[in-house]
């Protein structure tokens, strides 16, 4: 079968790694003989990949880079060709879509084998690609909202209505992070590189408020930060949440280790009562569930930017970079 991979070393036979020694684009070949995978444990599905997706900083986890060639990509959508003998939940024809764990990938490929914690039924509602452009991205704002931070799902009169800045809210978790808080019931300030760009967009969406990187101190002060930019832009976000009980969260791949790095520059006086916070998104049948439900009330959808066939994902993941792809995921066709 045909799958997109990651070359384990350079042309001079440098082993590629994180951190130091990150793969370039160039690394990531079309390979037509891998071995097609096949069901050998309980809770294994084989499927048949529709369409995955591309993370602009793929290149930058660590689960890549094994001692061989690693198949890249996690979202995906497909049809259930093989399941385990033992499997109860799914069956061959079964039209899924999910995300695979960080430490696999596999889904830039012909097939792949995904397992029923990663899977769920796909809505009617949604083409091959808006499926596979959701995955990732919601899930890891769902995480980062109801499970890391804490937030309610459902603002009621006897829970507590919290004012929350997104960084990256354009962006395609910051997408669904404004509309999961804002459907929650939470107020949503949006931060992005440019309002004349996003601020239309982020006000369709439902964000409150909408602000650039560099206004952060004209804001009130807000109860949770959840950031997808890191650097600079995380940085600044000590400024603007609450010192007292407030929560900065961030996922950005290069912001692992960012509370320690806080501390020994000495630049944490008065940030004591700040929950800092780091996540990395895993799959999980609730957080899909929840998910789900949106997708099929038309609450949210999946946004394609663009499509690419599998033998052109090296320029597609060049390109994920790009700021003119507009509000939406890059996906691959398989």
């Amino acid at each position: 079968m045909r799958a997109a991979r990651v070359r384990p070393t350079s042309p001079e036979g440098t082993p590629y790694g994180f951190p130091g020694n990150v793969a370039p684009p160039s690394a990531i070949e079309i390979h037509d003989d891998v071995p097609k995978p096949q069901v050998s444990k309980p809770g294994e599905l084989l499927i048949k990949v529709k369409a995955s997706t591309v993370y602009k900083d793929n290149l930058e986890w660590n689960e890549l880079y094994p001692p061989s060639h690693a198949t890249l990509g996690n979202d995906f959508s497909g049809v259930v060709v093989a399941v385990h003998d033992s499997e109860q939940i799914f069956r061959v024809g079964d039209h899924v879509y999910g995300m695979t764990h960080a430490n696999r990938g596999g889904t830039w490929a012909d097939y792949a084998i995904v397992t029923t914690e990663e899977a769920v039924k796909r809505p009617d509602n949604l083409s091959w690609e808006e499926a596979a452009a959701i995955p990732g991205s919601a899930l890891t704002a769902d995480q980062a909202l109801f499970k890391h931070v804490g937030l309610e799902t459902k603002v009621t009169e006897k829970s507590v209505r919290k004012r929350v800045l997104i960084t990256g809210a354009a962006g395609g978790i910051g997408t669904f992070l404004v509309q999961f808080a804002v459907l929650a019931g939470h107020d949503v300030v949006a931060a992005s590189s440019s309002n004349e760009r996003n601020e239309s967009f982020l006000r369709s969406i439902g964000a409150h408020e909408v602000v650039e990187y560099g206004d952060f101190g004209a804001l009130d002060k807000v109860d949770v930060v959840v950031d997808s930019v890191g650097s600079q832009v995380l940085a600044d976000c000590w400024s603007v949440v609450k010192q007292d009980g407030g929560t900065l969260l961030s996922f950005d791949a290069c912001s692992w280790g960012y509370r320690e790095a806080h501390k020994r520059q000495g630049i944490s006086n008065g940030k004591e009562g700040v929950r800092a916070l780091y996540m990395i998104a895993e799959p999980s049948r609730d957080s899909m569930a929840r998910i789900t439900e949106h997708v099929k009330k038309g609450n949210v959808t999946g946004r394609v930017a663009k499509t690419v066939p599998l033998k052109d994902v090296r320029k597609a993941y060049e390109s994920a970079h790009s700021r003119g792809l507009g509000h939406g995921k890059v996906v691959v066709l398989i």
